[in-house]
C-alpha cells in the first residue's frame, strides 16, 4: 500500500496521486432508454474545477514552474492540469469561462443495454500545493458522458490531491473526518439528576468569578538600582496593558497603566550618577 502512487478514499470519493503518475480509471454506464441505443459515437470530458464555491469561477491551469519544466510538449496541453494518455485525446478551453477539460474518445463502442466498461488513463501535472496554479484549494474533476454533438448522458464527480505521500494524505483526511462526523455525547445520567446548585464545576465557576473580581495589593518591594527598577516597571506596565487588551479591559486598567508610564518617564529622566534605593508600592508608589 505505502509503494502506490495514487490512492482512493470511498469514504471521502477522493483520489490521492502523485504528480505526473498514471491514474487508471473505468467508466461503467448503461442505457435503459431504448432511444439511445443507436448512439454509436461518445466522448468522456474530464473536467476540473476548484470545489469552494467562492472559487468556481476560476479556471485551473497548470503553474509556471512546470510549465517551464514541460515547454517543448504540445502547446495545445502545456497549460492543462490533467492530460490524457490517449494519443487522440482533444484539449478544449472553453471561450467563455477559460475553463480546461480534456476530452477522451470512446473507441470500439458497441450500443448495447448491458453495462458497458471503458478505461481510461491520466495524468496531473502540477500538484496542490504549487502557489500559482492549485494553491491548496480543493479540486473535484467532473467526467460526463457525451455524444459527439454535446448531449450529456451521465456524470460523476470526484475529489482529488495531488501530493507527493498519498497515503499518507488520505489517512490525515479521513481521521479528520471521522472525528468530524463522530456525535458527541454530553449527556451524562449520572450528572443530569443532580441539582444545579450541587454540580461542583458550577460553585467552582462561581468561585472563579470572585477571585476575578477580588482587590490585591502588593507589598512593598525594594529594589537596588535604576536599571533593574526601570526594567520591573517596564515588565509590570507591559503585562497590565496585554492582559487589559486581550480581556477587554482597558478602561478600568487604565489609572494603574498611566501611572506605571509616568513613573517609567520620571525613572528615566533621572541624573544616573547617584545610586538610589527603590521602592515599588502599587497603591502608592514612592521613589526613595
Amino acid at each position: 500500500m505505502s509503494k502506490r502512487h495514487w490512492m482512493y478514499s470511498a469514504a471521502l470519493n477522493k483520489i490521492y496521486i502523485d504528480m505526473n503518475r498514471v491514474l487508471p480509471i473505468q467508466f461503467q454506464w448503461r442505457f435503459d432508454d431504448i432511444g439511445l441505443l443507436g448512439i454509436k459515437n461518445l466522448q468522456i470530458r474530464a473536467l476540473p474545477i476548484f470545489a469552494n464555491p467562492e472559487f468556481q469561477q476560476l479556471s485551473i491551469k497548470r503553474c509556471p514552474i512546470h510549465i517551464l519544466q514541460d515547454k517543448l510538449c504540445d502547446r495545445k496541453k502545456i497549460e492543462h492540469i490533467l492530460w490524457c494518455e490517449q494519443n487522440d485525446a482533444i484539449y478544449e478551453q472553453n471561450s467563455i469561462s477559460q475553463r480546461h477539460s480534456v476530452v477522451a474518445i470512446v473507441r470500439n463502442f458497441v450500443p448495447c443495454s448491458d453495462f458497458k466498461t471503458y478505461n481510461v488513463l491520466y495524468k496531473f501535472m502540477c500538484k496542490s500545493s504549487c502557489s500559482m496554479s492549485l494553491n491548496r484549494r480543493p479540486v473535484h474533476v467532473i467526467f460526463t458522458l457525451e455524444t459527439l454533438h454535446g448531449q450529456v448522458l451521465g456524470r460523476k464527480k470526484i475529489g482529488v490531491k495531488v501530493c507527493s505521500c498519498p497515503r499518507r494524505d488520505m489517512l490525515k483526511e479521513e481521521a479528520i473526518e471521522r472525528k468530524r462526523i463522530t456525535p458527541v455525547n454530553t449527556f451524562n445520567k449520572r450528572t443530569s439528576l443532580i441539582d444545579d446548585n450541587e454540580i461542583p464545576g458550577k460553585k467552582l465557576k462561581a468561585n472563579n468569578e470572585n477571585t476575578e473580581n477580588k482587590i490585591y495589593e502588593l507589598p512593598s518591594l525594594p529594589i537596588l538600582g535604576k536599571q533593574l527598577y526601570l526594567s520591573t516597571l517596564e515588565l509590570l506596565h507591559g503585562h497590565f496593558l496585554g492582559s487589559a487588551v486581550r480581556e477587554d479591559h482597558l478602561i478600568d486598567s487604565h489609572p494603574l497603566i498611566s501611572m506605571l508610564a509616568d513613573l517609567i518617564s520620571q525613572v528615566k529622566s533621572e541624573n544616573n550618577h547617584v545610586q538610589t534605593k527603590y521602592v515599588i508600592q502599587i497603591d502608592n508608589t514612592k521613589i526613595i
